[in-house]
């Protein structure tokens, strides 16, 4: 670790310092209730990252995942590395709000004896205020049942300094509702700029861990969460919250898909030329040149990655893209034409 990163005991005692000090951790005393961690964190900043860093790193601990798309087309499902099929994909919505029903029946199919994992992880929507998914956690019957084992924010130290005035309100929501911040992408930036978003949008009381790519130390920060949360929702920021209209005219999202392979060189030009209300653009996509693998591609703003992925492993091959930006996205059928452009015919 280097300076700028807080020892992890005094991380795990920030945390510990931010409830109410339980005599008993929680694991004994609500061994019956399923502990519930929520990733949150704006647009692109590496929330599903994060969660493949936790499945990864944790051993035979099972997972349930629930992943809540923006858009119509899940691609958050397919990007998990949870094993035995054990994702949920809510889509078309927000868990805060609109699909707030959706994520209560979710989570009860978790509950189900047969389907209950050891942990369960809610990956909220870029777009979703997390008071909203608290505050449903915190219903009388809900909370006999599971308990909230921690609430992790990404945050990146990169693409937060262009987020513009209107959403920088969500972003603090976001950022006030967590147990502790992942101040990730800190490879992209410089001391100074890392410094200066830690001292405008971090408030003190919340514990920071500094990371590249989301890697943290998984075991023993989940060991400490889970030990230091009460499930006392009230600790948490629960004001009446809303979103910067992205139910209808602040945020928008076009989806589009096909099952013909594409040209590489195409789709990067392609992406690489995004009108700036595009702020977000995710998915997998089948490639001329990598046709028995999934390529994974994300962009952030006008950063673009293209990545080798895993195998499609008998599934139809496929190009499933979301974009996500401010307005209307009235351009999605010029969208439609140049993906359409870099199809190859069979």
């Amino acid at each position: 670790m280097t300076d700028r990163i807080s020892p992890l005991r005094d991380v795990l005692a920030g945390l510990w310092y931010r409830r109410s000090n339980p005599a008993v951790p929680v694991r004994r005393r609500n061994s019956g209730r399923l502990p519930v961690y929520i990733i949150t964190g704006f647009l692109g900043s590496g929330k599903t990252t994060c969660i493949n860093q936790v499945i990864r790193s944790t051993g035979d601990t099972r997972f349930g995942v629930i992943v809540n798309d923006f858009g119509s087309v899940s691609i958050d499902q397919h990007l998990i590395e949870a094993a035995d099929g054990q994702v949920i994909a809510l889509e078309n919505g927000c868990i805060c709000c609109s699909l707030r029903k959706s994520l209560s029946e979710s989570i009860e199919l978790f509950l189900q004896p047969d389907n209950r994992p050891d942990v369960l992880v809610v990956e909220a929507s870029g777009v979703a205020d997390p008071a909203g998914i608290l505050s449903l956690l915190a219903g009388e019957e809900m909370r006999k049942r599971v308990r909230v084992a921690g609430v992790i924010c990404l945050v990146d130290a990169d693409g937060i300094r262009s987020v513009s005035w209107i959403m920088s309100h969500l972003v603090r929501k976001q950022i006030r509702s967590s147990d502790l911040i992942l101040l990730n992408k800190t490879d992209l930036v410089s001391a100074s700029v890392v410094a200066t978003v830690r001292k405008e949008w971090i408030p003190s009381p919340i514990p920071v861990l500094e990371t590249n790519h989301a890697a943290f130390p998984v075991s023993l920060l989940f060991e400490g969460l889970a030990s230091s949360h009460d499930n006392d929702l009230r600790s948490h920021d629960m004001s009446a919250h809303h979103h910067p209209d992205h139910e209808g005219h602040g945020f928008s999202t076009f989806s589009w898909t096909s099952v013909r392979p594409i040209r590489v060189s195409c789709l990067k030009s392609f992406l690489d030329r995004m009108p700036v209300d595009v702020i977000r653009v995710k998915g997998l996509a089948y490639l001329s040149e990598l046709p028995d693998q999934q390529a994974i591609i994300q962009v952030v703003g006008k950063r673009v990655s293209v990545t080798k992925g895993r195998s499609w492993a008998g599934r139809t091959p496929s190009t499933m893209l979301t974009f996500i930006g401010t307005g209307d996205l009235a351009n999605s059928s010029e969208f439609t034409r140049k993906l359409e452009s870099c199809v190859i015919e069979h």
